[in-house]
């Protein structure tokens, strides 16, 4: 072989490498990220450069830690999780909002046999949540309602795998939790919902990604390439429930009679964050400053989210085969 064949090939193979980009996308059981990642959609990708990886996270807050750390270029999460981790000094950026349709994704569940029946019989008792979820500002919202606050139950920071055995040794009275988490253990446990989302405001779902995401050409691209796949994969899943309780339950393990409850429930979508979907976030920093559970507000700003342009359409300016 020639010296200036050996060299053009090597100029290729260096060229080749230096566009090649892996981009690692933070997820959790049961989400739209998830319906993707079984259909193995992004795989085809790699042939144009881009390489997905994955990463499961039992609750929001450790995957934004993680995204802060450099560990993951993305990850949804529940309404609370990204204030919180602002409010910690992440440098983290909204990209997408799901919106959240069913009032039955969260509850606060007791055992079967428990004396709890209302809210206001909350007091004084233990209550299971994950520090910084979603489950964490509805649990405020809910003691809310009965005229209750924080200081008036002992509130138990647990995540999902610690909090279930917690809940079935009677080592905490009641449980916040959400879906597929939630479903699982009323079916195991035969738990009863003390309450959910109904008569409450309901939270979204959000998108976060590093700053470095959005000024790295390679890594914005892939970025775009994901919300168009993930929005494509939220018409496929609403058309198709049965076949995304299949594929969860290949994928997670987790039992066909829990996700033919919690697919159907499940409204499928993604969009581009707006300068509206501030406010609810600036509503949860608020409060959880004011009652001592941020050390800090958090204010946000148009610095706070970049809203891109609609993800299907974006992905024919991309220049992929």
């Amino acid at each position: 072989m020639s010296r200036n064949l050996i060299g053009l090939l090597l100029t290729v193979t260096l060229a080749s490498t230096a566009q090649a980009t892996t981009f690692t996308i933070g997820y959790q059981k049961g989400g739209l990220p998830n319906i993707l990642k079984a259909r193995g959609t992004l795989d085809a990708y790699a042939k144009q450069g881009i390489t997905f990886k994955w990463v499961l996270f039992t609750a929001g807050l450790p995957l934004l830690e993680a995204a802060n750390a450099g560990a993951v270029d993305f990850g949804s999460v529940g309404n609370a999780p990204g204030v919180f981790a602002l409010a910690g000094g992440a440098n983290l950026k909204y990209v997408a909002v799901t919106e959240n349709r069913s009032n039955s994704t969260e509850a606060i569940i007791v055992p079967q046999g428990s004396s709890l029946r209302r809210v206001a019989d909350l007091k004084g008792k233990r209550i299971g949540v994950t520090r910084g979820s979603s489950a964490h500002y509805f649990l405020y919202n809910v003691l809310r309602s009965a005229g209750l606050s924080f200081k008036d139950v002992t509130v138990v920071p647990l995540l999902p795998p610690d909090a279930r055995p917690a809940f079935e040794s009677g080592t905490i009275d009641a449980w916040a939790i959400w879906d597929p988490y939630l479903t699982t253990a009323v079916q195991a446990t035969r738990a009863r919902v003390l309450r959910d989302h109904q008569g409450l405001t309901r939270g979204d779902s959000y998108s976060l990604v590093p700053a470095g995401v959005l000024s790295s050409p390679d890594k914005k691209r892939a970025l775009q390439v994901l919300l168009a796949e993930l929005e494509r994969t939220a018409r496929w899943a609403n058309q198709n429930q049965s076949t995304v309780i299949s594929q969860f339950s290949d994928e997670l393990g987790i039992p066909r009679s829990v996700l033919e409850v919690t697919v159907p429930k499940s409204d499928f979508n993604i969009r581009p964050f707006r300068t509206a979907d501030l406010k609810p976030l600036s509503a949860l920093a608020d409060t959880f400053a004011e009652v001592g559970v941020l050390p800090q507000t958090v204010r946000f700003s148009g610095q706070s989210f970049v809203t891109l342009p609609s993800f299907a359409a974006a992905l024919g300016t991309l220049g992929l085969k």
